[in-house]
């Protein structure tokens, strides 16, 4: 089987970016965003997952189940705390400080996994992380005590999503694509929706407009944008896959621009531009690839 592109990481990074636009445009809690994002993308997912890898369900053993049910365990509190950090500050902030991940990817993979760290791949990193701190510092606005709380919720953010794409870049090398993300996504949509009834957060009704909106999340952001990331986590790196999330503030901040009219400021282009060239150095380096399976 022929190896997809590096670059189709982009593709889903950009789907992913336009969470942050549609969840603006909720009025529902953040909670319930996250669990109806979740089991909707179980839903559109159950038969097509079902139908192929059914047998595979059957054979999964009890280790990479443990692993899937603990990764869906970290997506679902990414979602709870990055979703309503957005409903807090602006989405330039949010999806800067939700896509620091790769800082504790890249530490847990070398410390856990013993993978390799190049000369080129600390470069990346580094200018990438430079770039985000130079957007946070020229996107601050709006109240300090809400701005806070909403950036420490998007920093955690960062900190699950990284422990959910490690454990994908480690099931994966086993566990096929459909089985593992229908595992993981039914996981996060069970957790989130009892964490609802836990805060008595009402899971209905709401406007048919918000059912619209959860759907074109589920769609757009999880099925093209997250499933698409844990797909290419059979050929590449959980750490490459990782630092290419950061190019999601720059397609945020377009996005927000057109959309909100969110003007970014300079230190948002000088930061973008220095994120998109760490993250070229990254793509370039040799040493991110996977052994594919037989």
């Amino acid at each position: 089987m022929k190896k997809p592109s590096k670059y189709w990481i982009l593709a889903g990074t950009f789907f992913t970016s336009v969470s942050s636009i549609i969840i603006r445009f909720s009025e529902a809690p953040a909670l319930v965003i996250a669990a109806y994002r979740m089991l909707f993308t179980c839903v559109m997912l159950f038969l097509p997952v079902y139908i192929k890898n059914r047998n595979e369900f059957k054979n999964l053993d009890k280790k990479s189940y443990a692993m899937c049910v603990i990764s869906g365990v970290f997506l679902a509190l990414h979602f709870a705390s990055w979703i309503q950090s957005i409903q807090m500050t602006t989405i330039a902030n949010s999806t800067i400080l939700v896509s620091c991940s790769p800082i504790f990817v890249a530490a847990i993979n070398y410390f856990l996994l013993k993978e390799r760290i190049t000369g080129k791949m600390i470069l990346g990193i580094s200018m990438s992380l430079i770039g985000t701190v130079l957007i946070g510092m020229g996107s601050y606005q709006g109240n300090e005590s809400g701005m806070m709380l909403g950036n420490f919720l998007a920093f955690m953010g960062a900190v699950f999503v990284a422990g959910y794409l490690v454990i994908g870049g480690f099931v994966r090398k086993t566990v096929s694509a459909g089985v593992y993300v229908f595992i993981v996504y039914s996981v996060s949509a069970l957790t989130l929706l009892a964490m609802c009834l836990l805060a008595d957060i009402p899971l209905y009704p709401y406007p048919l407009r918000e059912y619209m909106l959860f759907f074109l999340l589920s769609f757009f952001s999880s099925i093209l944008g997250h499933t698409a990331y844990n797909y290419l986590m059979k050929y590449y790196s959980s750490t490459l896959i990782s630092v290419s999330t950061l190019m999601e503030p720059i397609f945020a901040s377009l996005m927000a621009l057109l959309v909100f009219w969110e003007i970014p400021p300079v230190f948002t282009i000088i930061g973008g531009i220095i994120i998109i060239t760490g993250i070229y150095f990254f793509l370039i380096t040799k040493n991110t690839t996977k052994e594919e399976l037989p």
